[in-house]
């Protein structure tokens, strides 16, 4: 069972970090685009006039898509103000805890998103402005974000699940071989040896 969490474990974070670095590219693509589109409008040679709109679509993806990344890379922003008082266990606890929520946060997000997706599609609906895209292909990368984010906490709590249950038999199994006794010998009462019957002499005077 550990080897095939483990594997899981390599796919999965193959997975993020793809996602992560095409976070980065999209940024980075988001950021040249927009640089090329005001220096046209300064110049008065030419405008795009879609850069708001490519511009939400890029920050949507990338925001959602980075997301189960940041949480598999524990680099979210925490606050911790009681956290570092708390004894361990109740410490692991409270982690536990938090992701459950997150688990459960980001799963009502994207049932809902996947919702709006097939209402799109049922409805045909664009979008208000130059370029008319159908809504459905920015709002199923959205969702396709916050699915991966409801896996990737899922996923977080079954692992944190499996190796305390692995530690617990590994303490258990150490603390076994620590109470054991040294055997008591069993050497048969007849292979020992005699004692004389004889008197003992009495001492020389």
């Amino acid at each position: 069972m550990l080897s095939k969490i483990q594997t899981i474990r390599r796919v999965t974070d193959r997975l993020l970090t793809g996602m992560g670095l095409t976070c980065g590219v999209l940024f980075l693509a988001l950021g040249f685009f927009i640089t090329i589109d005001v220096l046209g409008r300064k110049s008065g040679l030419f405008g795009t006039r879609v850069t708001d709109e490519i511009g939400g679509y890029f920050l949507a993806l990338a925001g959602s898509w980075g997301l189960a990344y940041a949480l598999r890379m524990d680099a979210h922003v925490r606050i911790d103000v009681l956290l570092p008082h708390m004894p361990r266990r109740l410490r692991a606890f409270m982690d536990f805890l938090a992701m459950a929520f997150m688990a459960l946060f980001a799963f009502l997000i994207s049932a809902k998103l996947w919702q709006m997706v097939s209402q799109s599609i049922e409805y045909k609906s664009t979008s208000n402005s130059y370029l008319l895209a159908p809504l459905w292909i920015p709002q199923s990368l959205l969702a396709l974000g916050f699915s991966a984010l409801a896996f990737t906490a899922v996923f977080t709590l079954v692992l944190t699940w499996a190796e305390g249950l692995l530690e617990l038999a590994q303490s258990i199994r150490f603390s076994r071989k620590e109470g054991q006794v040294a055997p008591v010998s069993s050497t048969p009462l007849s292979t020992a040896p005699a004692a004389s019957a004889d008197p003992p002499s009495e001492p020389q005077r």
